[in-house]
């Protein structure tokens, strides 16, 4: 039997362990399965709303929580700023179908490093969630071009749109 270079290994391969958030079960488990084929990486746990998110996450100290914005109960937005409060330096990378363009400022400011839609490849969802891992920020070409643009327009001649005035309340719609 030929052996590959992982079973030849005399120490085992670190495995980064993830942590998925997300109230459709079907999707936690396809981004799970996703993950499985990584060689680096598995998933330590999900949960399917904040709370439960909260207490697994601080047992299970995972290196990398991909949360959903869309969640039972409190927002993802509201989970995202609930780890930052209790783990300052755990990344979090969003895997929504909400628009990024609406969201993206939101969640960076709560803390997440990322931002990707549900619907990317997945190439580009390993891409992102190893940027992350790697301690950069992650959101989609476009989404850096527009936000790069911004930050390079003098603040003063610019006012905010209607949809950046709105509160994350008035955005998100309502939960179950």
């Amino acid at each position: 039997m030929r052996m590959t270079p992982v079973e030849q290994s005399a120490t085992p391969v670190e495995r980064i362990r993830l942590f998925i958030v997300d109230d459709h079960p079907i999707v936690r488990q396809g981004l799970a399965q996703m993950l499985k084929q990584e060689a680096d990486l598995t998933v330590c746990g999900e949960a399917e709303d904040a709370q439960h998110a909260l207490q697994a996450i601080a047992e299970l100290q995972p290196d990398l929580v991909l949360v959903d914005l869309s969640l039972k109960g409190e927002s993802g937005l509201a989970l995202i700023r609930a780890l930052k409060a209790r783990q300052s330096t755990l990344p979090v990378l969003v895997v929504t179908m909400h628009d990024e363009s609406l969201y993206v400022e939101r969640v960076l400011r709560a803390g997440a490093r990322g931002y990707i839609m549900k619907q990317a490849a997945t190439d580009t969802m390993m891409h992102a969630i190893r940027r992350v891992l790697r301690g950069e920020i992650y959101v989609s070409d476009k989404m850096m071009t527009k936000l790069l643009g911004r930050f390079a327009l003098d603040s003063a001649n610019t006012g905010a749109s209607t949809l950046e005035r709105l509160s994350t309340r008035q955005l998100l719609p309502p939960t179950a």
